[in-house]
């Protein structure tokens, strides 16, 4: 066997090379260590790319520094290079346990090195950074609702940050519908006491698993969220406006009850005689047809959330309380249209928002209030360059980490993030993107160099994740948890 394999044959600080024999197999992503026997340095380099070797007959390897140990035991950012024809090997089991002092609480999986998982090394993402903002990108089918499954499940858990999560379709709270035999968090072991649902269900699912009937009241809504839900012109923008410093159940008890068409304007010298003289009194020199689509738009709004929209009871109390106490919220909304769950996320949103920053006023530190971290399905909707649909959820992007709230972004449409949005995120799910803009663009906003991993993240199976974070030095590859045998393992810890 030639003695050049497995020994180090070309370094610079960005890309280590070595030969291994033709037989040997290896794996883009895979982790190995080069040990400088001369300074007792142990360097982690992580399979990039690969290519025949017509000296050898070998298969010559590139690999990614991604640390190093010297002797004081500290891990550090690769600075130096190791010595020509250093030995070259696995990971060992005790590098295994250093690298597992890196990961978070919030277990999501396990190492994946290469095609090998590595059971001894779960991997977890701290509570610490979920008020920096976190994104989950994939295309369909790589399982981005297991994921969000597994994450829930884990805070459950460690009960370490609240996340807020809106289930349009009924499977994060009992399971797929259809399937007698899904799961889902309410069988989590720990549901009892970390995980909150409210839902518009009927009493007999709501009182089997202690859900909460879902209640949003007028006054918890707000009439700019009309321009999240309808294509707005400027002219009804303008009335949008003009209504911004009313309450919003004046507002709407205004359009419901009052015929717009009879509203005095500055053409007429008619007299308004109803109950909102200052409504009137501002809304006279609009445009009469965006008065009358205003009103058209507000009822079709209330009819579609009726189900939860009341004219005065309110769930957000319960809501804010259950996220105080580091619980999983569930908004459970099964059937209800994009612009209804819309409509109810900006909401709660607003809500917790404006709650984290009188806190922050009367306190002066956010984390008196701990960690919040609102997802945000098919983020594209209202976080896009171009979009005016934007709502709280930009405000919440840009300042929210002060006040200890960040956004969960879920997309298959990185490409349709605003930049802006993209480039506050610290924590990074990739689970496969089949676009090469999508990776171009993650790879630019990620807080590690994601650009050499982008044949490791063509290559992706379904359930596997590249994760980026500031809470681990490297990022990561991972198996995710399949959700069911997660709960699995989540009970014979607790019996």
């Amino acid at each position: 066997m030639d003695k050049r394999y497995h020994l180090l044959t070309g370094t610079d600080v960005l890309t280590y090379t070595w030969i291994i024999p033709p037989g040997d197999l290896i794996a883009v992503g895979e982790l190995f260590v080069i040990v400088d026997k001369g300074t007792k340095t142990r360097y982690f380099a992580r399979v990039t790319r690969m290519a025949h070797d017509e000296k050898t007959g070998g298969v010559l390897v590139f690999g990614l520094p991604i640390g190093c140990i010297s002797q004081d035991g500290i891990f550090r950012k690769p600075r130096t290079i190791p010595s020509l024809y250093s030995p070259v090997r696995a990971l060992d089991a005790g590098e295994n346990a250093l690298l597992l002092g890196f990961m978070g609480e919030l277990e999501v999986g396990f190492m994946m090195s290469g095609n090998q998982r590595v059971v001894d090394l779960p991997i977890g993402i701290p509570a610490s950074v979920l008020n920096q903002h976190l994104g989950i990108f994939a295309t369909t089918g790589m399982g981005k609702s297991n994921l969000m499954k597994v994450f829930c499940a884990s805070a459950i858990n460690t009960r370490n940050a609240g996340i807020l999560l809106t289930d349009p379709h009924g499977e994060y709270a009992t399971g797929p519908p259809g399937d007698p035999n899904s799961r889902g968090l309410v069988h989590h072991p720990k549901a009892q006491d970390g995980l909150c649902v409210f839902t518009i269900r009927g009493q007999d699912i709501a009182g089997e698993y202690g859900m909460k009937p879902l209640q949003i009241a007028h006054e918890d809504l707000n009439i700019a969220d009309l321009g999240l839900v309808f294509d707005l012109t400027p002219s009804q923008y303008e009335v949008v406006n003009l209504l911004l410093p009313f309450a919003t159940d004046e507002i709407i008890d205004f359009f419901i009850n009052e015929d717009v068409e009879s509203l005095p304007s500055h053409l007429r010298t008619t007299a308004y005689i109803g109950n909102h003289q200052d409504i009137a009194q501002r809304v006279r020199s609009a445009p009469p047809d965006a008065l009358r689509l205003v009103q058209r738009q507000i009822r079709t709004l209330l009819d579609l959330t009726a189900l939860f929209v009341d004219s005065s009871s309110s769930s957000l109390p319960d809501i804010l309380r259950a996220l105080d106490e580091n619980k999983v919220v569930l908004i459970d909304i099964p059937g209800m249209s994009d612009a209804a769950e819309l409509f109810i996320l900006s909401a709660i949103s607003r809500a917790i928002i404006r709650d984290r920053q009188k806190r922050f006023i009367e306190k002066g530190s956010a984390a008196a209030s701990g960690r919040v971290l609102i997802s945000i399905e098919e983020a594209q909707r209202v976080l896009s360059q171009r979009s005016e649909k934007t709502g709280v959820f930009r405000e919440i992007a840009m300042e929210g980490r002060k006040f200890g709230v960040g956004l969960g972004v879920i997309t298959q449409q990185p490409k349709n993030i605003d930049q802006r949005v993209l480039a506050q995120m610290n924590t990074l799910f990739v689970m496969g993107l089949a676009d090469r803009h999508d990776r171009e663009i993650i790879a630019s906003s990620a807080k590690h160099d994601l650009r050499v991993l982008d044949t490791e993240i063509q290559t992706l199976d379904m359930g596997d994740a590249v994760i980026s974070t500031v809470g681990i030095p490297f990022p990561v590859s991972c198996h995710i948890h399949f959700f069911e045998d997660y709960l699995d393992a989540l009970w014979e810890s607790a019996s």
